[in-house]
């Protein structure tokens, strides 16, 4: 018994050896530094906005509209008076809270699925990618849509409407990563043992789960901030006052001849954020060795 133990710790260690992430690797990549230090930026803005943001994002002044940016107003004001820098760095706040609320609900409830489904086969894994696979044939956004359009506008409405289109990529990704962690010696060591198979998967297949997952939902956080600005730029999101990216973009168009500054720093965040998430989930993809084609093909 005690030699079966011995067999199984030493094979999977060997195995998490293999599948660790190289921190050497990720620091040599200029882009995935990069990314990672403005993602720390953007969470600074968003944790201190308060103190950062020189005016109130919701306070109007009518006699101060679309003014060209300034020592004053950095980023210039809206059709309202309201200053653009403070909404865009209170916008920092809505729209990591959307990334980072939805991709923790759909990457506990896609890894969940993915692992039972994996695991125990047959019927059930049957009948959970068959779902998954329905849930995949339409375009994420066009799903979102009619989800946040039956629900109606609201931080909520968005949070569910994406939740639901993004877990699938989880639980896809997952699975496939347990259909060949189950053939391991060191799996095989551990039944031998006996235990329950939520003991197995709990204690020797989830931990050598995680990097794939954490590389997805690093990319992942991108996607989500761009479909969140989408829904609100079409009316189904975050609704104004509230300062989002979307809606501003959207209550700047027909400005974008006179006073195009409106809609140039939202959209500049966007691009920002976006590369940010991109360039690091990148480089945390390279430092494991996944190949690019594996997060394709778990969307």
């Amino acid at each position: 018994m005690t030699g079966v133990i011995e067999k199984t710790e030493i094979t999977e260690k060997a195995y998490l050896a293999e599948k660790r992430l190289n921190f050497g690797e990720l620091g040599k990549n200029r882009l995935a530094v990069s990314g990672i230090l403005l993602i720390a930026v953007l969470c600074v803005l968003a944790l201190f906005a308060p103190r950062i943001a020189p005016h109130d994002p919701l306070v109007q002044r009518l006699d101060s509209r679309l003014l060209c940016p300034s020592s004053e107003y950095p980023f210039g004001t809206d059709e309202l008076g309201r200053c653009i820098f403070s909404r865009v760095i209170y916008g920092t706040r809505i729209s990591l809270g959307i990334g980072l609320l939805v991709v923790a609900a759909t990457s506990v409830a896609g890894t969940a699925i993915g692992l039972i489904s994996g695991y125990r086969g047959g019927l059930l894994d049957e009948v959970i990618m068959r779902g998954v696979d329905v849930v995949m044939a339409f375009p994420n956004i066009i799903l979102a849509l009619v989800i946040a359009g039956l629900l109606g506008p609201g931080f909520s409405s968005v949070v569910l409407a994406l939740a639901f289109t993004q877990w699938p990529a989880y639980a896809r990704l997952v699975r496939g990563q347990v259909l060949s962690l189950r053939k391991r010696a060191f799996v095989e060591a551990a039944r031998a043992l006996r235990p329950s198979s939520f003991y197995i998967m709990r204690k020797h297949i989830l931990p050598n789960c995680m990097e794939p997952v954490i590389v997805l939902g690093t990319l992942e956080i991108a996607h989500v901030i761009i479909f969140a600005s989408a829904l609100s730029f079409l009316g189904l999101g975050i609704q104004p006052p509230d300062p989002e990216w979307g809606s501003m973009l959207k209550a700047g168009i027909p400005y974008l001849r006179t006073a195009p500054h409106l809609t140039f720093f939202p959209g500049l965040m966007i691009i920002f954020t976006v590369f940010a998430f991109n360039f690091a989930g990148d480089g945390l993809r390279d430092s494991l060795g996944q190949p690019a084609d594996q997060e394709v093909l778990a969307r």
